[in-house]
């Protein structure tokens, strides 16, 4: 009885620190009344529906979170606002709050308001089975990093095409090249895998997608596009410095938003 009642704590623990109710705080408070300014309140009042509308036009309120997609657009323009994105346009959101066995990777026009793909993809091994819950920037711990990412370059490796991924948060994803954090293509991303395990294989750290696509969404989305990778990790939250929502409210004025 005592080591069930020990145990259930230690989930919950767990639980608690991994896993907060919602899967992502809202970044914007319009609602504020502080000196925060109306114009800025206004602003962020509008941000929300135009991030909204994108939410509904591409299909994505089928598949993930509001607030996660908010927070991937929120560091999107900060990222864009700071001349790193190369390649306009182009969202790609890695939703690891999802279990493996549904499909969590999307690549989104926000120009267009339209979802290009939504696929699979798996993550680190040492992050989790079905779900993951644990993720880290350190070197040779085989979990998947959080946060925002420029691509860069391809090559061809072991897994055929592959699409490194520049880490732009210092201490939480910039051991990702030094990592060889790609994106790639794996026959354990698969239907058939998921049959037989009731998951997807697991990576060494990677978004490995399925086999079938990679090429295609590697060559969309090469060379400057924004890559956000979103887990369930509160102390993500705490850390970045992308998105932080007042710091876009000037671009976001200037861009009519």
């Amino acid at each position: 009885m005592k080591r069930t009642i020990r145990g259930f704590l230690c989930f919950f623990l767990i639980s608690f620190i991994f896993y907060p109710l919602s899967a992502s705080p809202s970044l914007f408070s319009y609602k504020d009344q502080s000196p925060y300014s109306k114009s800025k309140r206004h602003t962020a009042k509008r941000f929300h529906t135009y991030a909204r509308k994108i939410y509904r036009q591409t299909g994505l309120s089928r598949f993930t979170d509001f607030q996660t997609f908010e927070t991937s657009l929120i560091g999107y323009l900060n990222l864009k606002r700071k001349g790193l994105i190369k390649k306009d346009g182009l969202l790609v959101l890695i939703d690891y709050a999802l279990p493996s066995d549904k499909e969590r990777f999307f690549v989104i026009d926000i120009k267009r308001k339209r979802l290009l793909y939504k696929s699979l993809v798996a993550h680190g091994k040492y992050s989790g089975e079905r779900f993951a819950f644990s993720f880290s920037n350190r070197p040779g711990s085989y979990k998947s990093p959080l946060g925002f990412f420029i691509t860069g370059k391809t090559y061809c490796g072991k897994h055929g095409i592959s699409l490194f991924l520049q880490g732009v948060e210092p201490g939480i994803n910039d051991n990702a090249v030094k990592r060889r954090i790609v994106i790639h293509g794996a026959d354990y991303v698969s239907r058939s895998f998921i049959r037989k395990y009731g998951r997807l294989g697991r990576s060494l750290g990677c978004p490995a997608l399925p086999m079938n696509i990679a090429d295609s969404v590697i060559k969309t989305i090469k060379d400057g596009s924004c890559v956000f990778i979103f887990g369930r990790d509160k102390r993500y939250f705490k850390k970045s410095q992308i998105i932080k929502a007042k710091g876009v409210l000037k671009y976001l004025e200037s861009a009519g938003i």
